[in-house]
């Protein structure tokens, strides 16, 4: 009875129990909805919650560039105030010698105001070069010698370069070439190939669109000459040359060009270096065009007017002096950061694309460089900038034949990896050897494991050789009939395995010839990529050589003219 009663009190206890996990899975289920409900209502927050962050961020980015472009202005203006108050009374003086260039050739212009403008520019412009110089011109459209002279040597004491160049073109406008050549010759004889300022850029223009003449030609061709020989002595200049050029080169290259060779990008180790070659390969057709267009530009305009001879000077006397350009540059690098909305790295970017136009001085190479690249900012003639790129055929050929030295035969050379197999081809011709070299990879790695294993192996044997122990002992016993029947089942058991053994080997050799097949077929079709590879480097290595030609065949000499036309100009009514 006891047993009895135990076993109906478990059984209600069960049902408690029962209903009570019935009430509990209920309970969770409501949990589970009210957590459901919670995540979904977590996801709103979060998503709000990330929505207001990033417009925080947009503000933060608003503000931050808002405050920079405020500051950028502010720097501005205190540049500016800074220019003008040191050097404001320099634009005074520079734009007197322009007003007095066209005042004389209209002759509407008093000596005694002339005069009056030589003594106030003295009196207003201590230490500058120019106003010394715009006194000895004065003076000189005054007839006064002994003026002239006096303040034309406190012109050349300030800056002796460029007051030579000064005279030299004003004398050249003046229709005075002896003259004009000897001051030009005195300004060339100053010059440091390793240091040059950018008014170098004025000087060639003037000379190789004819200014001079044909002495000024010789000249010229015979100071380059120099020039270029001093720097060479020093490999290093020419070092910096050829990478701006290699950088300036790549720059015409589409890196990012699609290419369809799959085969050869799965299943080759020389993947980057075709598609670089390939890339350049694209691009030779555009660099050349690129080049050619430089050398096939036209001057359009008269450059033996004496409204070139002013702009030649305007150029000269409007450049910034040395301690300008610190002020000019800030201005120009805080409008650039205006223009980008506060962006700094794209001002920055920018920048560099004028940065040469506020150099104080660099040497003649980096010269020559500034004018054919950076001719934007440096604002050459055409002839000019011809001159400066054939000039530097030698540093483009450098840079140029450096980034296409891929294209030579030895480096076409591509390594193909098909699994652990190895082999390569530079234009498919050996196609048969490395299938054959292939397959003979193939059955060589394959072989042990499909020949390893005899089709009579170890358990075969053993099962033999226990059936015929016993078949024996069934002999001794007189019992034949079993004997035969052991016969018969080691013989099936033999068949069989043999059987399983056989077929397991025909298995792996159907699946190496199908691996065959498959290697084949993948090789074949990297190898027909190969190929047409190698055609596309052939056709290009022509315009490759038509690079080289066309560089080679440049002569700086060519784009120097020697204009000997004679023109009759007076200033101020004097001539001689």
């Amino acid at each position: 009875m006891a047993n009895n009663g135990a076993v109906v009190m478990s059984a209600a206890n069960l049902d408690i129990i029962e209903n009570n996990l019935g009430q509990l899975a209920k309970n969770i289920g409501d949990v589970s909805v009210n957590v459901g409900e919670v995540d979904t209502k977590v996801n709103k927050v979060t998503n709000s919650v990330k929505t207001i962050e990033d417009e925080i961020k947009n503000f933060m980015v608003e503000i931050r560039g808002s405050t920079i472009v405020s500051n950028a202005k502010q720097s501005i203006m205190m540049s500016q105030e800074e220019l003008n108050k040191q050097y404001g009374h320099y634009d005074n003086v520079r734009r007197k010698i322009n007003g007095i260039f066209q005042a004389t050739d209209m002759n509407a212009v008093r000596k005694s105001t002339i005069e009056n403008i030589s003594e106030q520019v003295i009196i207003d412009t201590p230490n500058y070069w120019l106003a010394p110089a715009l006194v000895s011109l004065c003076a000189w459209l005054t007839n006064d010698k002994d003026l002239a002279n006096r303040a034309l040597k406190e012109a050349m004491t300030r800056d002796d370069e460029k007051t030579s160049l000064l005279f030299c073109l004003i004398h050249l406008r003046a229709n005075r070439y002896e003259t004009a050549l000897k001051w030009l010759r005195r300004y060339l004889e100053m010059q440091d190939p390793a240091k040059m300022e950018s008014k170098i850029v004025t000087v060639l223009d003037a000379i190789t669109n004819g200014s001079f003449g044909v002495d000024a030609k010789e000249l010229c061709l015979t100071k380059i000459d120099e020039w270029i020989k001093e720097l060479s002595s020093q490999p290093g200049y020419r070092k910096i040359q050829i990478e701006r050029w290699t950088n300036y080169i790549n720059s015409l290259i589409e890196h990012d060009a699609e290419d369809d060779f799959e085969f050869i990008k799965k299943y080759t180790n020389d993947y980057d270096k075709v598609k670089n070659i390939l890339s350049i390969s694209n691009s030779e057709e555009n660099i050349l065009i690129t080049l050619k267009n430089i050398i096939k530009e036209e001057q359009t305009m008269n450059v033996s007017t004496i409204a070139q001879i002013d702009k030649l000077i305007n150029m000269l006397v409007f450049n910034y002096e040395n301690e300008e350009l610190d002020l000019k540059k800030d201005i120009a690098k805080n409008r650039l950061i205006i223009e980008e909305n506060g962006n700094v790295t794209k001002a920055n970017e920018r920048f560099k694309e004028t940065e040469f136009a506020f150099q104080k001085a660099t040497d003649f190479y980096s010269q020559l460089t500034n004018i054919t690249i950076e001719y934007k900012s440096t604002k050459p003639t055409i002839n000019t900038r011809k001159m400066a790129m054939a000039l530097s055929k030698d540093w483009i050929n450098s840079a140029y034949n450096d980034i296409s030295k891929n294209f030579e035969t030895n480096n076409l050379n591509i390594d193909i990896k098909i699994d652990s197999w190895h082999g390569a081809t530079t234009n498919g011709q050996n196609e048969k050897e490395l299938i054959q070299d292939l397959y003979n990879h193939i059955d060589n790695e394959t072989n042990s494991e499909i020949y390893g294993k005899k089709l009579f192996d170890a358990k075969m044997l053993a099962i033999t050789i226990i059936g015929i122990i016993i078949m024996v002992l069934s002999f001794m016993i007189h019992q034949p009939f079993l004997a035969v029947v052991i016969i018969i089942g080691v013989l099936i058991l033999d068949g069989y395995d043999f059987y399983l053994n056989y077929t397991d080997r025909q298995n792996k050799i159907k699946k190496r010839e199908e691996r065959k097949e498959y290697s084949k077929y993948i090789l074949q079709n990297t190898i027909a990529e190969v190929v047409d590879f190698y055609f596309i480097c052939k056709d290009s290595r022509n315009t490759h050589d038509q690079i080289n030609i066309f560089l080679n065949s440049l002569d700086y000499r060519n784009y120097i003219k020697g204009n000997e036309e004679r023109r009759n100009i007076a200033i101020g009514g004097q001539n001689g």
